[in-house]
């Protein structure tokens, strides 16, 4: 009896689910074929076993339903592309794997990238464990869902954290690449002593942040970030490094690069307003603050008042690890 209800139950949601991706496509809703849809698949798997069938029936129809992106996720997407919340190339992005020199097999963090685009790249690049931390709880439903769709889930796992107290296993990753997480952490040492501490001895990572100098101007710039921006002279993120131990391998400076991709990214804005055939009106609202506090970022960029950054940096292959954080 109890087999029989909970087979009575997948059904009764798998026909909910079916109405509602009918109501979704503006489709009128056939109880009927759904439901002859529903039994056709429990009778192509007779020989098995029928609760396993079931729950394999409800995935699917749940995995067909779209997924509602947020406003300001699509606004996001306008601007900079379908899964990023920042500018970004694929191209760039890919190379990220063979930066640090992770192998095939080993495990790569990527921390912070927002959406799934950054995570698609490098991953077409890494055939290996990844291993995806992201702060921002804005967009960790959006960037799991794509993941999902990517058909990466089988070796890309997806985390939400507390940026500022989150600590990782010891020892854990040959990588770890890490986009914005410094700009925005409140407390720097203990971010660093979790890049030093989670690395395997003589791994790398790559941090990419901004940095400059304190500024009234930056409220407005960061006005649409997801968090407050916490942004440290050039000379303090490194000496943030060194104090845990961290071997400082290169310090790139990214800023025309990052304002080539942005400028682009605006410069085909229109083109893709043109194309979606008009957006609602929260979006809107969305896309104009997204657009105002870029064009304040833009600008401190290109006076150098704000930079952006690439630290690669080395955990030592032979060296006492250093357990405690720098004092404040």
């Amino acid at each position: 009896m109890a087999a029989l209800n909970g087979l009575f139950n997948k059904k009764k949601l798998a026909l909910t689910r079916a109405k509602l991706a009918a109501w979704w496509d503006g489709a009128a809703y056939d109880e009927e074929a759904a439901l002859a849809a529903y039994e056709a698949k429990l009778a192509a798997a007779a020989n098995e076993n029928v609760e396993a069938e079931a729950a394999n029936v409800e995935d699917e129809l749940f995995d067909e339903l779209p997924f509602e992106m947020p406003p300001r996720l699509s606004a996001l997407a306008l601007i900079w592309g379908d899964g990023r919340v920042r500018p970004g190339d694929a191209t760039a992005e890919a190379m990220e794997p063979a930066r640090i020199g992770v192998a095939a097999d080993g495990v790569l963090a990527v921390w912070g990238p927002g959406l799934a685009a950054p995570v698609i790249a490098i991953a077409s690049k890494h055939p290996g464990k990844i291993e995806v931390y992201e702060w921002r709880e804005e967009t960790i439903e959006a960037l799991r869902h794509e993941v999902k769709q990517a058909k990466l889930d089988d070796r890309v796992t997806v985390t939400r954290i507390d940026l500022e107290a989150h600590v990782y296993p010891p020892a854990s990753l040959d990588g770890i690449y890490s986009v914005d997480d410094f700009a925005y952490v409140g407390y720097p040492p203990h971010l660093a002593q979790q890049v030093m501490k989670s690395l395997k001895p003589g791994a790398c990572a790559v941090l990419e942040a901004y940095v400059g100098l304190k500024s009234d101007a930056l409220k407005t710039a960061f006005a649409s970030s997801f968090a407050e921006p916490q942004i440290r002279a050039h000379g303090d993120v490194l000496q943030f490094f060194r104090d845990v131990g961290l071997q400082i391998e290169a310090d790139e400076d990214l800023t025309d690069e990052f304002l080539a991709t942005a400028r682009a990214a605006f410069k085909q804005l229109g083109e893709r307003l043109a194309q979606s055939g008009g957006i609602e009106p929260v979006t809107a609202r969305e896309l104009a603050w997204e657009t105002e506090a870029w064009r304040v970022r833009l600008m401190m960029l290109a006076q150098r008042r704000l930079e952006r950054r690439r630290f690669v940096v080395r955990k030592p292959a032979a060296q006492a690890e250093n357990t405690n954080e720098p004092a404040a």
